[in-house]
């Protein structure tokens, strides 16, 4: 349910009311005269980077601007679609990339990673203040461009240098700053649908209004984007036999491997006939329930709204209402147990009783001649495994959801003093509401159930197994009728030995939390120009205050999740406190929560100069303090520019400054939060990684960095290059759970070394590490922690090449843009004095287990365009570099992950793709009216493979293959 505004903001814009108020007074004081027709003019805007008035050809920093027009000539249907074609964009979210770490606790969400820096360090502006920030105590902190309202736009901009001096937090990397029309009259309706094979298509629908009344102009609009679910199986890579990809296989499964007493360990039957691979074990696939891409809906609703109060004094105001709805994220069927009764242990410590439905059967069938004597062990096993959960007809697939909510209000009056000086008063509040969940086994009810005590109606102190309300769950293949997502028939199946629906919702209840993040900004900013003219014309300049308070709200689904209540394996146990498995919690495999409330104030000053020393020199500087007060503390930054245009043709420009980042709220909070990974020592098997906060020494991460560019510019030709530098200290990131794992079990599922100083940071089963015993199969959870890390330097160049021409009757156009990197060095990371992690050069390798993620050297797109006669023909391809996979070097088979070897994904081959994009205007006099077409992906190629569950690197191919899109715009 959606928060009410606190009091605090409804003050807040009450005091917007009474500024208004105030400046009107001013403004019907001030002398009409002072404002000069010339400050209106439509050329003269304020660029994204600068708050002194300009255009993106006066730019001394590297701005590149998009227009909706561009959008429309290829094809973009969603803020998404646009930020995954920018070269100089890394990976970002936005696909199913469940089984990456950076992806988890984000699904639903849009971001923009700016030279592979991550998603915090680009900022996201929405008509130049800040927009709807995902929230989240695991991921989180980025601006969410999914909530963009992509049928309001009028262009787009991207700041591709460092920007904090100007904005402050976040602007590290650039800024992408998304404009909505101004002036906008009339209807337009745009809609588009999307075929593709595999899947029950995407399509999108949006209507924008615009009307002036007098000096008013309001303008509204809705849009609707649906994506269907795109199962794995649907594509080669995504479902490989275990010989093939071993990394989508686990040795945990159903039919599982028990403990008999008297007999010793058995595995049940049909793992061949159900899907599995018999290897000894029973190895099992979760990948043909998970999917390529998740059903998903996102709404956008917005109310624009420009008045002119006088000749100088004018309103700005807007609302933006979002939403994104994740319901039915398919995921593996049940989650194995890697805790339970016996503690933090593999297979829980779980018992099954000899009196069992299920249990005779499961004698009978691998041939037993005795009774079995007494409580079977589990040894490995998960809940419902290749017969897939019977709550999800059809599928069997366990379901996660993610559901969004945001609005944001902001409103800004600027009033021209004079026509060189102005100012503005801008005051900003978006509530985001995020509500995310996974089916988790609560392990006590678990132990209940095989023992014939399970479900609602059940007392286990008092009830007699199997009578009344007490049910059994059945944990054998005898249990169910095949493997719903391969369509597979249990010939071992016995009819009335199924679990009931009722029951397993009561044993695997809806873990996982409820976010709530408000953000309040004011931002005050002058400007103008000085009288002062050194040559090149007036000096130019800006000054500002900024202050921004974020609160953070965390609410654990249930009590069962919340460990405030129920910290132990056994649910509503509090015997552990203090113990190591404190915090553990009472699912089988999931991690719980704890209530958490967070705040963070920060107050800021700025001011920048631009100063025209000829009339083709200028140099531009600014300076911010920011202040986050406790133990962040503040931090100064300034930057200096330079733009020379020596001829009418060339322009030479160049930055140099340093930038910043304060740690989120709840990076400094004392809670922690768990994610799940594929942690390597543990020859691939999931595990938890608990994430904490770092209340005492969590400081600012700072970066220097440059850019050295030219652009040509003559007879339709246009042509850039710019050189771009980074250097990171202190670098705020978690520390490696790969890593520690690595350092503790050198030799994947070899044995533990004890004594390693990071050996305290991982849970192994039985809750203690034993020397020449304990190996990495028995690890059960890791712990990290929010630190400032290892020193970062990334470099590299950025090229964009266009020729515009007359032919026959119509215009032709060419164009090229790319960003190619030089350089991605990662320092050696120590932790408490001991080497955790050696430095390494990330570019042209995967990086699937640690940050900074895949490095493609080159990324680019080039087009092909013509224009005649209300036709428009569009031809573009984008093209990303090979890389692979490092876990692989020095091996001459691949044998990092999971069990065996081979050398499936070991180079993960380049991606290019081909595009064809039409639009026609309808010769209609009476309204506007256009029809498109695309083909996208037109010679359908396939993303290359690579070593991870879905089979290929979701941030560098695209498993939609060929896409045929058909869409209409009509404006009256």
């Amino acid at each position: 349910m959606m928060r009410k505004p606190v009091l605090r903001n409804k003050c807040a814009f009450g005091a917007l009311t009474f500024a208004l108020a105030m400046m009107s007074g001013l403004a019907q004081a001030q002398d009409i005269q002072d404002a000069q027709d010339g400050a209106d003019d439509d050329n003269i805007i304020v660029v994204t980077g600068s708050y002194i008035r300009g255009t993106p050809e006066d730019a001394a920093v590297p701005v590149d601007v998009y227009t909706s027009a561009d959008l429309a000539q290829n094809g973009v249907s969603s803020p998404l679609e646009f930020i995954k074609d920018l070269p100089e964009v890394g990976s970002v979210l936005g696909d199913s990339n469940q089984f990456s770490a950076n992806a988890q606790a984000n699904q639903g969400f849009g971001s923009v990673n700016l030279r592979n820096l991550g998603p915090t360090r680009t900022l996201v502006l929405f008509n130049g203040r800040r927009t709807l920030t995902a929230p989240g105590a695991v991921g989180g902190g980025f601006g969410d461009t999914n909530s963009i309202p992509l049928f309001a736009l009028e262009r787009v901009e991207i700041l591709k240098d460092g920007a904090a001096a100007t904005y402050g937090s976040d602007a590290i990397a650039g800024v992408a700053n998304f404009i909505t029309k101004s002036g906008f009259e009339g209807v337009e309706l745009q809609g588009d649908y999307d075929f593709i094979k595999g899947s029950d298509n995407n399509y999108t629908a949006s209507i924008l209004v615009g009307q002036n009344f007098g000096d008013l102009n309001i303008m509204a609009g809705f849009g609707w984007q649906h994506r269907s679910e795109l199962p794995s199986t649907e594509r080669s890579y995504g479902f490989q036999p275990y010989a093939i990809n071993p990394s989508a296989w686990s040795a945990l499964a159903t039919p599982g491997f028990f403990i008999v007493p008297g007999v010793g360990p058995r595995p049940d039957v049909g793992c061949a006939e159900t899907g599995g691979t018999p290897d000894g074990i029973c190895r099992f696939s979760f990948i043909p329930f998970d999917n390529l891409v998740e059903e998903e809906d996102r709404y956008q609703g917005y109310v624009q709204a420009d008045i002119d109060l006088t000749d100088t004094f004018r309103f700005h105001g807007e609302f933006t209402y979002a939403q994104t709805d994740l319901d039915r994220i398919g995921t593996s069927p049940g989650y194995p147990p890697l805790q339970g009764p016996g503690g933090a242990r593999l297979g829980g410590g779980f018992t099954i009783d000899p009196n069992n439905p299920g249990a005779q059967v499961f004698a009978d069938q691998i041939g037993l001649t005795t009774p079995i004597a007494g409580p079977i062990g589990v040894f490995l096993w998960r809940p419902f495994g290749n017969l897939g959960n019977p709550t999800d007809p059809g599928r069997g697939s366990g379901r996660q959801t993610a559901n969004n909510k945001a609005f944001r209000i902001s409103g800004t009056l600027e009033k021209d003093f004079s026509d060189t000086f102005r100012g503005q008063l801008s005051m900003t509040w978006a509530n985001y509401e995020r509500r995310r969940s996974s089916p988790g086994v609560v392990g006590s009810r678990l132990q209940d159930a095989l023992n014939g005590l399970g479900g609602a109606d059940c007392d286990p102190a008092t009830g007699t197994p199997g009578v009344g309300g007490c049910q059994w769950f059945n944990p054998f293949i005898n249990a169910g009728p095949g493997n719903p997502s391969l369509g597979l028939t249990n010939p071992f199946y016995v009819p009335g030995n199924e679990n009931s629906t009722d029951l397993i919702e009561f044993l695997q209840i809806t873990n996982g939390v409820e976010e709530t993040e408000d953000t309040f900004v004011v931002d005050l900013i002058f400007s103008g120009e000085l009288g002062i003219d050194l040559g090149g014309g007036n000096i130019g300049w800006a000054a500002g205050a900024q202050y921004r308070k974020l609160d953070f709200l965390s609410r654990p689904l249930t009590p069962e999740s919340n460990l405030d209540l129920n910290p132990c394996v056994i649910l509503g146990d509090q015997s552990c406190i203090g113990g190591a498995l404190d915090g553990a919690g009472s699912f089988i495999f999931l991690g719980g929560s704890r209530p958490e409330r967070l705040d963070q104030d920060v107050k800021a000053i700025f001011v920048e100069a631009a100063i025209p020393l000829t009339d083709t020199l200028e140099i531009t500087a600014a300076a911010r303090f920011e202040d986050y007060g406790g133990s962040i503390g503040s931090t100064f930054n300034p930057k200096g520019a330079v733009r020379w245009e020596p001829t009418d043709w060339l322009v030479l420009r160049g930055s140099v400054g340093t930038t910043f980042r304060g740690p989120l709220a709840a990076q400094v909070s004392n809670n922690a939060n768990t994610s799940l990974a594929a942690i390597s020592a543990a020859n691939g098997n999931f595990k938890a990684v608990d994430i904490a906060g770092n209340p005492t020494d969590l400081g600012p991460e700072t970066a220097f960095s440059y850019n050295v560019g030219a652009v040509v510019d003559f007879g339709g030709f246009n042509f850039s290059v710019d050189y771009w530098s980074f250097d990171f200290e202190d670098e705020i990131t978690t520390t490696d759970a790969q890593a520690i794992a690595n350092n503790v079990v050198p030799v994947a599922g070899g044995l533990a070394d004890c004594s390693n100083p990071f050996a305290s940071l991982i849970t192994f089963d039985g809750g203690a590490c034993v020397q020449g015993t304990t190996n990495g199969t028995n690890i059960s959870r890791i712990l990290t922690q929010w630190v400032n890390g290892p020193k970062t330097k990334t470099s590299g160049l950025d090229f964009a090449a266009s020729y515009t021409t007359d032919i026959g009757p119509g215009v032709y156009s060419i164009g090229v843009n790319a960003s190619h990197i030089l350089t991605y060095k990662v320092g050696d990371f120590n932790l408490n004095g001991t080497l955790l992690r050696e430095g390494f050069n990330a570019v042209g390798l995967a990086n699937l287990d640690r940050l900074p993620g895949t490095i493609a050297p080159w990324r680019a797109n080039a087009f092909i365009n013509y224009n005649v006669a209300g036709l428009n023909l569009r031809y573009g391809a984008t093209y990303i570099a090979p890389v692979r996979d490092e876990r692989c070097d020095g091996l001459e088979f691949c044998a990092t992950t999971n069990f065996g070897g081979t050398n499936f994904g070991r180079k993960i081959q380049n991606y290019t793709q081909h595009d064809f994009h039409a639009a026609y205007d309808l010769p209609i006099s009476s309204f506007d009216a256009q029809l498109q077409f695309s083909i996208e992906n037109f010679t359908n190629e396939e993303a290359s493979a690579a070593r991870v569950p879905l089979g290929y690197n979701p941030f560098v191919g695209n498993p939609l293959g060929r896409v045929f899109r058909l869409g209409a715009k009509i404006g009256f």
